[in-house]
Parts: C-alpha cells; sequence; structure tokens
C-alpha cells in the first residue's frame, strides 16, 4: 500500500520529499536548506608579509650597502669662471640690485622723490601722528624700488634694527609692513593682511581662522600693539578698487589725522599705483570728506637720468676687480660703448620712459656680443677691458626688434572704435597739415566734433554714435597705448585742466596704422582717400 501511494505521488512531491529527508526533520528544511545556501566556498589562505624595519646589525650588512648607494655622491665639477658678459647681464636682470650699496638712501636718477618720502615717514614718526602718501606712476619708473630702498634705510642706517621687520627710530618702535594686493582676492581681506602683519602671536590662537575686517583692525589699533607706528606700504592699490571705493575710504580714514587721539599705534600708509588720477577719478568721496592723502608723482625716466643708471652698474663691474682708486677718471664704462648707451636711453626715454625696457636693450645687446664671440674665443678669457663693447650697432638691431614688435602687437590689440578714433585723428592731420594757413590746435573736444563729421560721411550706418563720455575713455585709451600724445596747451597754466581743453597729436606713423588696418574695408579706404 505505502509502494503505491509513493508510485502514486507526483515527480515535483518525489523532488520536495526527498528534499525532506535529506534536511531532516519535518518543517526544519527552511532554517537547514537555508544554512546549506550561505555556506561560502573554502578561501585560500594569505600568507602574512612582514617587513622588518629593526635596526639589527647582525645579517644586515649587505642591505645597508644597498641603501647606502641610492644617492651616489656627486661628480666632482671643476670651478668654472664666470664671464664679464654674464657678470654684466646679472647687472642688467630684473629683481637685481639697483642701489649696489645697502647704506644708500635713494635710488640713481631719484633723489628728489627719496628726500621726500623719508622725510614723510621721519616726520610722522617723530610727531607720532597718521597719515597717508600717494605714489603714482606709470610703471618701470622705480616706485616700488625706492620704497624698499627708503624702508631698508630708515630701518637700519636711520633706526637701531630689532628684528627683521622692527626697529627703533629716536626712542620709537616701528614696524615695517609690506602688502602686494594683486594677489588678495577679495578687496575686503585687505584688513585681514594688515592685522596679522600687526599683530602676528593671534595666529596661534582660535581666533585666527575667522577673517578680520576693520573693525577689528579698529579696534586692535586702539588697544595699541607692540610698536607705535606702523609703515604700511600697499603696492599695486589699484587691485583694492571696488565699485563704491569703500575700502580705499576705510583705509584712508584709519590713516587720517582725526585717529591720532583714538589709536595707541597710529599708521603711515605709504599707496602705489600706476594711475597718475586715481584721486581724482575714483576717490571723489576722499575730498568730500577732507580725506584727501599727499601725492607724490613719479615721471617717466629722462635720457640723462637713464644714462647715470646704466653708468653706476657698469661701473661695478671694474669695481669688483680692481680698487675704485686705481681706476683713471677719464676711463669710459666697460662692455658697452658711449654712444651705444647714449643711443639706448635716447630710444628708451623717448618711446616709454620705462627703466626695464632700458635694461632689456642692454641684456640683449650684450648677449649679442656674447654670441659672436662664441667661435672666436673663450668668453671668460676676455677681462672688463679687454673684452670687445657692445656697438652702435647692436643697439641699433635690438631697438628695432623691440620697439617695432611693440608698437605692431598694441595696434593690434586695439578694438575697431580705437582704430577708427586713431585713423581720423591721422587723416585730419594729414589734411590739416596741407594748408599751410588754415592750422589749427587740435583740442580733444574739438576732435570729438571732427570725429562726429567723418563718420557721418564715410560710416554712416556702419557704426553706432560714440557718446563725448565714451569718446574720452578711448582717448585716454590710446594714450595709454603711445598711440596718441596729450599735452597741455600753450596759455594753460593749470596742469590738472578737463581732457577736453587739452591737445592731442597723433603718435604713430601713417604707413603703421595704414598696415594695422588693411584688414577693415572702411578703415583701409579712408586712409587711402586721405592720401590722394
Amino acid at each position: 500500500m505505502k509502494r503505491r501511494f509513493e508510485n502514486s505521488l507526483s515527480p515535483v512531491s518525489k523532488k520536495l520529499k526527498n528534499n525532506d529527508e535529506i534536511c531532516g526533520r519535518k518543517g526544519s528544511m527552511l532554517a537547514d536548506c537555508s544554512n546549506i545556501m550561505l555556506n561560502s566556498p573554502p578561501v585560500t589562505p594569505e600568507k602574512r608579509r612582514f617587513v622588518d624595519i629593526r635596526d639589527d646589525s647582525e645579517g644586515k650588512e649587505s642591505a645597508k650597502k644597498k641603501l647606502s648607494f641610492i644617492t651616489p655622491p656627486a661628480t666632482p665639477q671643476k670651478c668654472r669662471e664666470t664671464s664679464v658678459y654674464s657678470k654684466a647681464k646679472a647687472l642688467f636682470q630684473r629683481g637685481s640690485n639697483h642701489t649696489g650699496s645697502t647704506g644708500s638712501s635713494h635710488l640713481v636718477g631719484r633723489e628728489s622723490e627719496a628726500e621726500a618720502l623719508n622725510e614723510f615717514c621721519l616726520s610722522n614718526i617723530r610727531k607720532g601722528v597718521s597719515n597717508s602718501l600717494y605714489i603714482c606712476g606709470p610703471p618701470g619708473t622705480g616706485k616700488s624700488a625706492q620704497v624698499d630702498v627708503s624702508f631698508q634705510y630708515l630701518s637700519q642706517s636711520v633706526g637701531r634694527s630689532q628684528s627683521s621687520h622692527v626697529s627703533t627710530i629716536e626712542g620709537k618702535k616701528v614696524k615695517f609692513i609690506r602688502v602686494n594686493c594683486m594677489p588678495i582676492s577679495k578687496p575686503e581681506s585687505i584688513f585681514h593682511e594688515i592685522y596679522c602683519a600687526l599683530n602676528p602671536s593671534d595666529k596661534l590662537s582660535v581666533s585666527y581662522t575667522k577673517r578680520k575686517t576693520e573693525d577689528d583692525l579698529f579696534s586692535l589699533l586702539s588697544q595699541g600693539s607692540d610698536v607705535d607706528s606702523a609703515v604700511i606700504l600697499l603696492d599695486e592699490m589699484d587691485c583694492l578698487i571696488t565699485r563704491d571705493q569703500q575700502v580705499l575710504f576705510q583705509l584712508f580714514n584709519l590713516a587720517s589725522e582725526r585717529k591720532n587721539s583714538s589709536f595707541k599705534t597710529n599708521i603711515i600708509l605709504v599707496c602705489i599705483s600706476n594711475a597718475l588720477d586715481l584721486m581724482d577719478k575714483f576717490l571723489p568721496i576722499l575730498k568730500r570728506n577732507a580725506l584727501s592723502p599727499q601725492a607724490l608723482p613719479f615721471l617717466p625716466y629722462a635720457a640723462d637720468q637713464i644714462k647715470r643708471i646704466i653708468v653706476s652698474k657698469l661701473q661695478l663691474l671694474r669695481g669688483s676687480e680692481q680698487d675704485k682708486e686705481n681706476i683713471p677718471p677719464a676711463m669710459g664704462p666697460p662692455i658697452m660703448h658711449p654712444a651705444a648707451i647714449q643711443l639706448c636711453c635716447r630710444k628708451s626715454g623717448s618711446v616709454t620712459g620705462d627703466l626695464r625696457k632700458a635694461f632689456d636693450i642692454c641684456y640683449k645687446s650684450i648677449e649679442m656680443v656674447e654670441m659672436s664671440l662664441t667661435n672666436q674665443k673663450e668668453p671668460t678669457q676676455y677681462t672688463v677691458e679687454t673684452a670687445p663693447k657692445v656697438q652702435i650697432s647692436h643697439i641699433a638691431k635690438v631697438c628695432q626688434n623691440s620697439f617695432a614688435n611693440n608698437m605692431n602687437s598694441q595696434l593690434d590689440n586695439l578694438n575697431l572704435l580705437q582704430k577708427t578714433v586713431l585713423c581720423c585723428l591721422v587723416v585730419h592731420e594729414r589734411n590739416n597739415c596741407a594748408s599751410i594757413f588754415n592750422r589749427v590746435e587740435l583740442t580733444v573736444n574739438f576732435f570729438y566734433d571732427v570725429y562726429v563729421k567723418i563718420s557721418k560721411d564715410h560710416f554712416a550706418g556702419l557704426l553706432g554714435a560714440v557718446k563725448k563720455s565714451e569718446f574720452l575713455e578711448i582717448i585716454s585709451t590710446l594714450e595709454a597705448s603711445s598711440a596718441v600724445v596729450i599735452s597741455a596747451t600753450k596759455h594753460s597754466r593749470n596742469d590738472s585742466m578737463d581732457l577736453g581743453g587739452k591737445l592731442v597729436k597723433a603718435n604713430i606713423s601713417f604707413d603703421a596704422l595704414l598696415k594695422c588696418t588693411n584688414d577693415i574695408g572702411i578703415l583701409r579706404n579712408l586712409l587711402h582717400s586721405s592720401a590722394h
């Protein structure tokens, strides 16, 4: 009977019955089978590897010998002599020592500016008052270099240096702080930089993680730090300009004489900017609140000033080999011919007045002479007196490549409206020069009327109308790129007169402008029409 019942079961039932028998008693199939299914296959055991870092001397000699040869000993090199040309090029590299002596108070050619800067700092330190000075001038006029020389002179020669930044000047502790505003991402962070420079011990506290504001700096100056006065240099102050100029206003307000009674630590602020009219253009709020700082302009270098600087640097070569007392006074400067120096100075002084440009010309000219002597004789065999000098031909070749490429690149960077205004100026000057009796002085205001007339005649419907304010900005941009020259009139005695009343003149040749605008049809047609 039992066999019949088993035979009558379906295949599925038989399968479940067999599973039930394998798993054990009835009702335990779910638990037991799940245990069987969760069992993972055996894993091969891994060997544990250890690195013995103990300093055992037994049996480790071979390993020590291998480790000792990881860094091979340096191959002894022969002491090579530096050629006189390499020494001369090092003098004209950017970042080299400008003065030649550590105790100097001024740069060569900046005697009057250095005297005014040093007197400004010393007088305010003696009085124990706060004040501000605004140094302005185009790039390459020695603004930052002169301030560095003055700070070093005041801290080491006039005063007694106590640390790298703190000195005692006439019985008062003075701290010199240098801040470059260009890397600062937000203008408001300048207060944090000044605060941390005045109170370096706060870096160890938890509050250093919080950005300091103008109120924190005000409270620090009111409570007093470890110094009596702080002379703060803000280089590249243009980077702190905001839409409402609030940051600059707060800085000059902290350095005003009205805060002398409130502060125990006075601030002497020295700001450097490349904009000549920053106080008039961006800070009208200062004048309304009687906070206009003193101004110290650095004009572009003249040719004679550049010559004095170059000759003084070249004389350092001769002084390094023999005493200067043994040098005849009639002997000229080494390495460079006097006529070549004169040509370099005139080119640099007439075009830009940038000292760095003159240094680049000297560097490339010396390198050109050095390269021409490599196949003839070793440069190290020459001395200061026997080395071939830089001639006029070398300077002329370098100047032709430098200034031509510079002017072409500046013209290529001008936009369409700027090129249009420049073409109108050149066309008007050519037409005006053709008539001897009708020549008049061209002011900016009169030139605007000329531009409007030429635009209606030649560019009607092609270019949009330019407002007077936009036109003045274009003229300022062209002056910054040395494409035009702005000067005061003969009868005006006020140098701060309005831009519209000043004279304007093109500073570019007709052929260079024609080459620059050759791909612009309307401007090319305008220039060709004036040529006939």
